[in-house]
């Protein structure tokens, strides 16, 4: 087997004459991880070079090369916060005994000569598999750390990506409380489902069994036993694990021998939610006087009611910014009449947006205990907002134009969202604006644009500030193009600058967590994920 990139000469070397290795900070089965400086834009990135069967030129290798490069290509359009952002592939000849490093090979997954490294972005932060070396977690926190994972895997499941990997060395820490799924190689023994070991392929069930065995060394310090993890026994006869408290039944049906025993994903978000919810639960005590009541929704709005309360959010740059799982809101169904929730399933990798630009996370979503959902029959969509704002304008969209709806409160913050049934272009070519019809009106040259994804499906992020008559205002806006062909855009302009900026990004980030559109022809909308 060829070198894998370890310290015998590769610090230092430049990958595709863009990447230069750094420092080498992680080796494993699946290849050796490296942190590199991207010199086309001066950002650290993560980039890992794949350990692959055989040597090279085997033809049993170049199989494996293609088909690692294909997962890679496609992992780059899953867009979660919590999921690690592939942000290239580039394919580097490999080194033969005697030979040298070129840089030569070809592009395409089925053309790849060579070997393809995987370029990240870079996640500062300790491992979960770091953390419990310090012992194990309490439920609370094991919950949010899982509900993120889930998350992750969720993105990848509806659009056909199996991991096949969770374990605690491949979960990353990051600041703000972030959560990132990373490293999707081959699976430790003590975390694949049993269905893996015994060959009978991989599915999204094989995720869950993982993220239970996840859950289980969170809260007990150590991996289900391996009798434990491989004997034929119903879920009930599994033990709960002792420190597992209110997660304890869900982490004994997740390790359930048979799949089909197994809760869904739909299922295990809400378990997971609710016992991360305890995490800002208030103090049971009648000295404090009640809260504020929630107000009434509008007519034709339906209530949304909260698990933990509120979202977290922020000032979205570039990317999809990881919210604060443990204070997510649960999506409400959509109305009969738009149709039943149809679940996604799928079928190793998941990633962030496509280019892996930076992301920040500053601000916190309102903490109203109630959000309301805003059906949107013609759209076929739910958009769902903090109490207080009211309709403003609507349209129903004539000779090529989109139909729209536009909701204000007195806060100052304007939410548009807008459907073409048939998209105009592509999601970046409407966030530029086509040309002369900017997407943020008035935009200067702090205005960013970003490829990213939606769930899935092709989407562009734009972050500007424009003039108004009552001083600048800034603009978030995701125009999102479904499979079918539909567009949808979600936009929210607020004040700039302050606590105004800060309430209106993280409701930006809150209202798309919670947006839900219809992507498939039969007039179905997707199922929530978390």
């Amino acid at each position: 087997m060829s070198n894998d990139g370890g310290p015998g000469g590769a610090q230092g070397r430049l990958i595709a004459g863009r990447y230069r290795l750094v420092e080498r900070v992680g080796s494993g089965g699946a290849g050796t991880v490296w942190r590199a400086l991207d010199e086309f834009t001066a950002r650290e990135v993560a980039v890992r070079r794949p350990r692959l069967p055989g040597e090279p030129g085997e033809e049993g290798r170049r199989r494996a090369a293609r088909r690692l490069h294909r997962e890679a290509r496609a992992a780059a359009r899953v867009g979660h916060p919590s999921a690690v952002s592939i942000l290239d592939v580039v394919v580097e000849a490999e080194e033969h005994a005697g030979g040298g490093d070129g840089a030569e090979g070809t592009d395409g997954a089925e053309g790849t000569r060579g070997l393809p490294w995987i370029v990240m972005e870079y996640v500062h932060g300790e491992s979960l598999r770091e953390l419990l070396r310090r012992g194990p977690l309490p439920p609370v926190e094991a919950a949010r750390i899982g509900l993120a994972v889930l998350g992750a895997l969720r993105a990848a499941h509806a659009v056909g990506i199996v991991h096949r990997g969770v374990r605690p060395a491949n979960v990353l820490l990051g600041p703000e409380g972030r959560v990132v799924l990373t490293d999707f190689g081959a699976g430790s023994p003590e975390c694949t489902a049993p269905e893996q070991r015994s060959g009978r392929g991989a599915g999204p069930a094989c995720d869950l069994w993982s993220l239970g065995a996840l859950l289980h060394t969170a809260v007990e310090g150590r991996p289900p036993s391996r009798r434990t993890a491989s004997r034929s026994a119903p879920a009930a006869a599994l033990p709960e694990p002792e420190g597992a408290g209110p997660l304890g039944p869900l982490i004994v049906r997740l390790l359930a021998e048979d799949p089909g025993a197994r809760p869904g994903a739909a299922e295990a978000s809400a378990a997971l939610e609710a016992v991360a919810g305890q995490r800002h639960r208030p103090p049971e005590s009648g000295d404090h006087a009640p809260g504020p009541q929630p107000s009434e929704p509008a007519a034709g709005s339906r209530a949304v009611t909260e698990g933990p309360e509120g979202a977290a959010g922020g000032p979205v740059r570039d990317r999809t910014p990881e919210p604060d799982l443990r204070r997510r809101v649960r999506r409400p169904a959509p109305l009969a009449a738009l149709g039943a929730l149809a679940v996604v399933g799928g079928g190793i990798w998941s990633a962030g947006s496509a280019d892996g630009q930076d992301t920040t996370t500053a601000a916190r979503e309102p903490t109203a205990p109630v959000w309301t959902a805003h059906p949107q029959t013609t759209m076929r969509a739910v958009l769902v907002l903090p109490p207080g704002y009211e309709e403003q304008a609507r349209a129903g969209g004539t000779g090529g134009r989109p139909r729209f709806v536009v909701y204000r409160a007195d806060d100052g913050i304007r939410v548009r969202l807008a459907q073409w049934d048939r998209a105009p272009g592509s999601p970046m070519d409407r966030a530029r604006g086509s040309g002369a019809a900017p997407a943020v009106p008035g935009g200067d040259a702090r205005t960013r644009y970003t490829r990213t994804g939606f769930r899935g499906h092709e989407a562009a992020l734009a972050d500007g500030v424009r003039g108004t008559a009552d001083g600048p205002a800034r603009v978030l806006q995701l125009t999102i193009r479904t499979d079918t062909g539909r567009m949808y855009e979600l936009r929210v302009e607020m004040p700039a600058g302050g606590a105004p900026e800060r309430k209106g990004a993280a409701l930006f980030e809150g209202a798309r967590d919670r947006l839900e559109i219809e992507t498939r022809s039969a007039g179905r909308l997707p199922a929530s994920t978390p």
